[in-house]
């Protein structure tokens, strides 16, 4: 066999473990997944569920009561109606944004034949919506007494199926609610209390909208993601949490004073600078698997009274979007020293953006500061190639000025299925030769991108050992997303081929950036599966590094 044909059939192996087995993101590992015979009895599960006072649910994917066996038009209607709101998906045992990690590769859809059996997909079995601390105690002791394969999800936003898998026991937290502040919040540490600050105490189910709302009308702001459905006590914090305001304010570790969480012992532990130190240090951004976070207390602010808000819209020719593109990469030092931050995405017909300066109302400022940008376009446009600068400056009066739509109307892409690929890049990568090369690389690729410009600033000034929060943050200026997708009658042929070659386009951006690495939450699955087994098999893998 030739080494290409076995770089394929590794990568098959991998897709194979990435859509079929509950162990490409175990929270714990050697453990028992359905239908094993380790797996408790019917009576025992019922014995649970009394335990929970009937929150325990044999879990489906939401649309399975448009599909037989499970066929409830009453139910389906219900799905429908719901199928892209997060909030709702959120609170289905069996629900989450990414519909790639909810069925992987079968058709449990709204729109697809509902003649066509729904299967279990990457759903959980059962999923217990733990109510309550004791409720968590409870569920956890009962994965560990039964050593069962457990998965943890909260608002359900993860890219990386962390919180699914088929055979497995899952914990929601959803509903773990709760949302309080304190103004002179201090932590023991044996000899006294520490200086007090300013905190908010955030439950594992709340989304980053309500914090914001709240923080509002108590006169804060706090260091949150930049969605309105993204868990702000779960994996966002145990991944690292980038937010528009971490340039001036730093990663959401950087800002979480206090967990509690319930360890796989069943016990709740509180985890500080203080007390239990090295889970303290774990937990910030060193992922799921600890355990199950039921609180996380956030450092508070004074509230910011003004952000500059810039929608940009630049549209040209493809001719033109080579350089329309290098043009608006070699501006990101500038817009880097200005405390820009926000979010673009180009493509070959146009580039939009959202950019934000905290603490600013700067409005010619921030107009001023894309100059280099309408240069290129007059250029462009007297030279027969059309290209036009739009943008539209505000000033919003507060954080959460920037969620002022209604959260039940707003498409986040719930519903939908999405893989993802990215890398942390330096600063450097915006100059010169380095600028040049990355262009050309961004402009071939066939994947949407982002550029999200939250790092830099006050994250870099956190040392790399401080959290386990990738270290390439410390010295990163952005963070980058290629991403695809598929629709839900999409072959299982044309995913694996866009999974191959996202994760290839993935390994050659990391050649374009070396040594720097990815933020763990939205990386791209296939080489956090291919690290994963290195550490398991190091001869396994040799043939891999050459195509991932």
């Amino acid at each position: 066999m030739d080494l290409t044909s076995r770089k394929s059939q590794m990568f098959s192996l991998l897709l194979n473990v990435l859509v079929h087995s509950p162990s490409a993101s175990a929270w714990n590992d050697a453990t028992c997944t359905f239908p094993s015979p380790c797996w408790p009895s019917d009576n025992t599960w019922k014995s649970l569920n009394d335990t929970l006072q009937g929150s325990l649910y044999r879990a489906h994917p939401p649309a399975a009561p448009c599909h037989v066996p499970y066929t409830n038009e009453e139910a389906c209607g219900i799905a429908k109606q719901n199928w892209t709101s997060q909030f709702w998906r959120a609170q289905q045992p069996g629900g989450y944004q990414d519909i790639a990690w909810e069925n992987g590769d079968s058709y449990c859809n709204i729109d697809n034949d509902p003649n066509t059996p729904c299967a279990q997909g990457l759903v959980p079995q059962y999923v217990a919506k733990v109510q309550n601390v004791d409720d968590v105690k409870a569920a956890v002791n009962f994965a560990r007494q039964h050593k069962l394969n457990t998965r943890v999800k909260g608002a359900s936003h993860d890219y990386l199926g962390r919180s699914s898998g088929n055979g497995t026991f899952g914990i929601s937290t959803i509903d773990l609610k709760g949302i309080q502040f304190e103004d002179n919040f201090t932590l023991n540490h044996g000899s006294g209390r520490s200086a007090a600050q300013s905190v908010v105490h955030v439950g594992a189910g709340e989304h980053w909208y309500y914090v914001y709302k709240a923080a509002d009308a108590h006169n804060v702001s706090v260091v949150g993601g930049s969605s309105y459905t993204v868990g702000a006590a779960g994996g966002w914090v145990l991944g690292g949490g980038h937010s528009a305001l971490s340039p001036q304010y730093g990663l959401g570790v950087d800002n979480v004073i206090q967990f509690e969480i319930v360890t796989p012992d069943g016990k709740l532990r509180t985890a500080n600078h203080y007390e239990n130190k090295d889970l303290f240090w774990a937990l910030r951004g060193g992922g799921p698997g600890f355990g199950v976070v039921t609180k996380v207390t956030y450092k508070t602010y004074p509230a910011i009274t003004a952000i500059t808000s810039l929608l940009l819209n630049v549209t040209y020719t493809n001719a033109s979007y080579h350089g329309a593109l290098k043009t608006f990469l070699s501006m990101q030092p500038d817009l880097a020293a200005h405390n820009f931050s926000g979010y673009t995405y180009p493509s070959n017909t146009n580039l939009l953006g959202g950019i934000l300066v905290a603490n600013s109302a700067d409005v010619g400022g921030a107009n001023a500061t894309l100059k280099p940008l309408f240069d290129f376009a007059e250029a462009e446009t007297k030279a027969g190639r059309l290209m036009l600068v739009q943008t539209i400056v505000s000033v919003l009066p507060s954080v959460f000025g920037m969620f002022s739509a209604d959260p039940a109307t707003v498409d986040e892409g719930s519903g939908s299925a999405a893989i993802l690929g990215s890398r942390l890049v330096p600063l450097d990568i915006f100059k010169g030769a380095r600028l040049e090369a990355f262009t050309t690389f961004l402009v071939k690729q066939p994947f949407s991108i982002t550029l999200l410009h939250v790092a830099g600033g006050k994250v870099n000034t956190v040392s790399p050992s401080a959290t386990a929060v990738n270290p390439s943050w410390r010295r990163a200026s952005h963070h980058i997303i290629l991403a695809t997708g598929w629709g839900t009658n999409t072959t299982f042929a044309l995913r694996n081929v866009l999974r191959k070659g996202l994760t290839q386009a993935t390994q050659t951006f990391a050649e374009l950036v070396p040594g720097f690495g990815a933020y763990a939450n939205e990386a791209d699955i296939v080489r956090v599966l291919i690290r994963k087994l290195e550490r398991e098999s190091h001869g396994l893998l040799m043939l891999i590094p050459s195509f991932i």
